[in-house]
């Protein structure tokens, strides 16, 4: 065992019987306690089922023409716009979709130490006193809520940068499994997205890469890297020989272990974990919606093509500018978005409503300060005690 300050390093066995490490902080035990499945979940403290109160729904309409109409448990399906913390809203969800997501995406806080604003309104906080205990504390009882909610064929990406990628690793590790092979649960990608916005410093190297994981919950996934591949086509790569047909098709061949591989200039080939191709957004980007820390649709994009099919249900909970329900939507994937702040809320909807067509979707909240829950159909729609419209 090594232990330094409040960290400890040790080794644990996991549930397929492998040694790997595990990372100990101070609090990871205090607030909760271990079911006695065969997976160890953890059950986070104050269980009790929390509901959501719908208060508008937005039909499948154009931006300019939407109106509020109240949904029933008898219509179609829903997407969902939440507002709250993720320690409320992810329990809640598990009550109706655990097991049953198909992709996650997430981009929660780094832990830079700084608040974030769009203009001179508080996008969020992400200071957390300087206490690293706590941020691991609230990023791993974040992996083990998701987790549940993942399907066993689901994907979740956790987008991140150096201050917290090799801690997020062992925590995942840990939650999702250690396989070293990477041929069972856990670890699948460690991504580099690189770009060259910002300055430069003059006492190290440049940071210009952020770092997105890539895990799923068993060794069935979903993954088509010929959706998202670059075309071969007729340039050298490695020590291939061009071939060249009479009619000036090229082929690419080489030769390993005995045998001959052919690759046509017309197939494609799936992208390395260096992704470089896709910019940050520059300021004046007419993508810019305003909101903080805002992610390009062509990443979300990628990551959405690759690890979902159509009509797979997406969660982001930490969703600020709404790309990931935006770029969902208009692929035709069912999708949850989350946010514990009114102005990603705000904006996200608007993101939503600004494209040319937009599938249903219905905006909630966790229900506080009832007396009587009385629940409607999938929706979980929360009406007060008093029968009174939420103000």
């Amino acid at each position: 065992m090594l232990s330094c300050g409040y960290f400890t390093v040790s080794k644990i066995v996991n549930n397929r019987g492998i040694n790997m490490a595990e990372l100990v902080w101070k609090g990871k035990y205090t607030n909760q306690q271990w079911a006695s499945d065969e997976e160890a979940e953890i059950i986070i403290s104050n269980p009790t089922i929390q509901h959501f109160y719908t208060y508008e729904s937005i039909e499948r309409q154009s931006a300019d023409n939407w109106s509020n109409v109240a949904p029933s448990s008898t219509q179609s399906w829903y997407n969902r716009l939440i507002l709250g913390d993720k320690n409320a809203v992810l329990p809640a969800l598990l009550y109706e979709f655990a097991g049953q997501i198909n992709l996650i995406y997430i981009d929660p806080p780094f832990m830079t130490g700084r608040d974030f604003k769009s203009g001179m309104q508080l996008a969020y906080s992400d200071k957390w006193d300087n206490d690293l205990d706590a941020y691991l504390q609230w990023l791993y009882e974040t992996f083990i809520l998701l987790r549940q909610l993942l399907a066993s064929n689901g994907s979740i990406y956790v987008h991140l940068d150096w201050r917290i990628t090799h801690y997020a690793r062992v925590i995942l590790d840990e939650v999702f499994g250690y396989n070293p092979g990477t041929d069972g649960p856990g670890f699948k990608n460690e991504i580099i997205w690189h770009y060259q916005s910002g300055g430069r410093s003059l006492k190290h190297y440049a940071r210009k890469h952020d770092t997105i994981l890539l895990y799923t919950k068993s060794a069935h996934y979903c993954f088509h890297g010929e959706r998202i591949g670059e075309r071969r086509g007729a340039k050298k790569r490695n020590h291939m020989k061009k071939c060249v047909d009479t009619g000036g098709h090229v082929q690419w061949t080489i030769s390993s272990a005995g045998r001959l591989y052919t690759y046509d200039e017309d197939t494609f080939m799936t992208p390395t974990d260096v992704w470089s191709d896709i910019s940050h957004l520059h300021q004046k980007d007419p993508e810019r919606n305003g909101y903080a820390t805002q992610k390009p649709a062509a990443l979300l994009e990628r990551i959405i093509l690759a690890s979902s099919e159509e009509n797979d249900l997406v969660l982001d909970c930490f969703c600020g500018s709404g790309v990931t329900p935006t770029v969902a939507d208009q692929l035709g994937r069912r999708w949850i978005a989350c946010d514990q702040s009114e102005l990603a809320l705000k904006t996200t909807c608007e993101r939503l409503l600004a494209q040319d067509q937009v599938h249903p979707f219905i905006l909630q909240r966790i229900a506080e300060g009832t007396s009587a829950h009385v629940n409607s159909g999938k929706y979980g729609i929360i009406e007060p005690a008093n029968n009174q419209a939420d103000q």
